[in-house]
């Protein structure tokens, strides 16, 4: 297994479906050094949910008798594990290249019914900054009903009230983000904003420090992406 880079940086972008998020991926991919990968199915949630599991072991017992019902809690390391699960998905997942510098994924996997609500949420965006120290979030949102139009939601009669809630959530995610990690982490995004005017993207790319490649920004948002039976983002 090759060993990660000690200075790579790390990006998510955080989004619903129908919002553009694959053009943006493909603006973000546009910069030199920087790869984003597509969505996983939000695998990582389950590597939140181990840690966290461990972690309150760690914290709650401290056996190392092989006749204790918690035998090998003592030994528990939850900051090692996070070190290991890093590796495992740069390795694995992420596979950033050797002229990598920024490296990261999208996910569009955060409406109701994927989190239990706006704590859960919450709590798994800063897990990510565990496991990717100083991650950035790129937060990206479009109005409800334009995106419930799209053919993303037409078996969903409660997507408008469904995106209604998401968009809420990922403003107040930005908000709470910044404030708790600080400035120049997490920038908000609006689909109806930067579609046609990539110059909105430009000055997010460049306050969460990214490289800048404006020519290469234009080129990738004035570019038709295909979805199959969905149709462009």
């Amino acid at each position: 297994m090759k060993a990660a880079k000690d200075d790579l940086r790390y990006l998510t972008v955080v989004t619903y479906g129908r919002t553009g998020s694959t053009v943006l991926q493909s603006a973000l991919n546009a910069l030199p050094g920087v790869m984003i990968r597509g969505e996983n199915y939000s695998a990582l949630r389950g590597l939140n949910a181990y840690v966290q599991a461990l972690a309150e072991t760690a914290d709650r017992h401290h056996a190392g008798k092989p006749t204790h019902p918690w035998f090998g809690s003592a030994r528990l390391d939850p900051s090692a594990v996070v070190t290991d699960l890093r590796q495992h998905v740069l390795s694995t997942v992420l596979r950033p290249r050797d002229d990598t510098t920024w490296i990261g994924f999208k996910e569009v996997r955060y409406e109701p019914g994927h989190f239990a609500g706006y704590d859960d949420l919450l709590n798994y965006l800063l897990f990510l900054d565990k496991l990717f120290p100083g991650i950035a979030y790129v937060i990206n949102v479009r109005d409800p009903q334009d995106a419930a139009r799209s053919g993303w939601w037409p078996d969903n009669a409660n997507a408008r009230e469904v995106l209604t809630t998401t968009r809420a959530w990922l403003a107040d995610a930005t908000a709470d983000l910044t404030r708790m990690l600080g400035p120049g982490r997490a920038v908000l995004l609006d689909y109806d904003e930067w579609d046609g005017h990539p110059e909105v993207l430009i000055d997010a790319f460049a306050e969460l420090g990214l490289p800048r490649d404006e020519a290469a920004v234009r080129a990738a948002v004035g570019a038709r992406l295909g979805h199959g039976q969905h149709g462009p983002a």
